[in-house]
């Protein structure tokens, strides 16, 4: 389903960017690949001093939208923007360092046409260090779909949450509205809490790490993020999801430590968990392999 281009686009893709020229171009081309044409990307760039401006003004494609900002240094600010200078009915998010497959647009927006009463769809994907190299995935599935009320599995820490994989219909922001202080978390959950969605576990999207990238340097905060939105929707959701998500959360939380040799937060985090699941003998072999982990590293 190959789109040729019509006069008033079927997506806005909205992409803040940062003093991003060492990777924007390999971005914009793997936007510029797709297979569905019919886009507008809106480029909002917050205060760049490196060149960035002239690698997006010297491609001359008149789909791209550049608006030049003063630095605020707020992404989600940038983000709702771009999300008010949007034209067409459905929206997509992409950051100026990552990437997408060539039929990541084309697959989503069958998606959404193969089931009618979904707003939102989101893909699988992988980290990347280097172009073309698999690191991580979001997903073991790497085919097939899931469909309907996606709330309690991201919940769960079941479903990936990242903005650059989403595409949702702009007529959503009536009773879902995306709001100068939401991360990732905070507007996919919103949107699964009023919407039926659809998950394609194909992978799609491919998310850069690098030692700026504002997740890689933000991690602990978007884990306090995510145990602030489970706060948030505790009192309306089911005491046993409710748990769930914590012990999911927190197990998770104590697996990224150990990937910063944090191993100490690894084990507070660890024992955390297992309060919401006290019968579980996960957290406890975790802390028992991280305690003495770090009795190793004493002796040494």
């Amino acid at each position: 389903m190959t789109d040729t281009g019509k006069s008033f686009p079927a997506i806005s893709i909205v992409m803040p960017t940062y003093n991003s020229a060492v990777y924007i171009s390999e971005t914009l081309e793997s936007i510029r690949n797709q297979t569905f044409k019919n886009w507008e990307l809106i480029i909002i760039d917050d205060g760049s001093d490196d060149g960035t401006q002239e690698i997006i003004e010297g491609l001359n494609d008149e789909r791209i939208t550049f608006y030049k900002m003063p630095r605020s240094g707020i992404i989600s600010k940038i983000r709702k923007m771009g999300i008010e200078k949007a034209s067409a009915p459905l929206i997509a998010f992409m950051d100026s360092d990552d990437l997408w497959a060539d039929t990541k647009l084309e697959e989503q927006v069958l998606a959404l046409e193969q089931n009618k009463d979904a707003d939102f769809c989101l893909t699988g994907g992988y980290n990347f260090i280097q172009t073309g190299v698999p690191g991580d995935f979001f997903y073991k599935q790497k085919e097939g779909m899931k469909y309907g009320d996606l709330f309690p599995s991201f919940f769960q820490s079941e479903l990936a949450v990242y903005l650059q994989a989403l595409i949702f219909r702009k007529e959503c922001m009536v009773s879902a509205p995306f709001k100068e202080t939401d991360n990732d978390i905070d507007f996919i959950l919103r949107l699964a809490k009023n919407f039926n969605g659809v998950i394609l576990y194909k992978p799609l999207f491919f998310r850069r790490m690098h030692d700026t990238n504002f997740s890689n340097l933000n991690w602990k905060k978007n884990y306090n993020k995510g145990i602030n939105a489970i706060k948030s929707y505790a009192a309306s959701t089911d005491p046993d999801i409710v748990r769930t998500a914590f012990f999911k959360l927190y197990i998770n939380y104590g697996e990224d430590c150990l990937k910063h040799d944090e191993r100490r937060n690894a084990i507070q985090n660890f024992l955390r968990s297992w309060k919401y699941r006290p019968v579980s003998i996960i957290p406890i072999k975790k802390t028992v392999k991280s305690m003495f982990s770090v009795f190793k590293n004493i002796n040494q």
